[in-house]
């Protein structure tokens, strides 16, 4: 008899290892989709406005989540989006740059607070959008 649940935990491993290469590729909209069957097999549900994001720290107390509504990060997201195109139109800093600089500030900051940390991270996935959009291969 097949032990599926560990089927399931290979099945999900295989699939991690799969979203770092193909984030070593630069296939990032293969790796978002991949997360995404991860996250099914996970039996993780979407957030919706209002659902708290999980303090990964094991001394984090309950109370310090934050309450999430997408719209609000995405709307910050765009902002700050908006911000490195006119930096970049100046040529002070690529669409590209800001957006590793704004994802090694999350790296920081993920240390100290894992619910900042992946609200910048999902920014930095806004604004790394905006700069595929715009043709900066930067790397």
């Amino acid at each position: 008899m097949k032990d599926l649940a560990a089927m399931r935990r290979r099945a999900i491993d295989l699939m991690r290892e799969a979203i770092a290469l193909l984030d070593e590729a630069g296939e990032k909209f293969s790796a978002l989709h991949l997360q995404a069957a991860i996250d099914a097999a996970e039996r993780i549900l979407p957030m919706r406005p209002g659902d708290q994001l999980p303090d990964d720290r094991p001394d984090a107390p309950a109370a310090e989540s934050l309450t999430v509504d997408p719209a609000f990060v995405r709307a910050i997201g765009g902002a700050l989006a908006l911000v490195a195109t006119l930096l970049a139109r100046q040529g002070s800093v690529s669409v590209r740059e800001f957006s590793n600089l704004l994802g090694i500030y999350a790296l920081a900051v993920k240390e100290k607070s894992a619910d900042e940390g992946l609200i910048n991270a999902c920014w930095v996935a806004i604004i790394r959008d905006i700069a595929e959009a715009q043709g900066d291969d930067e790397t």
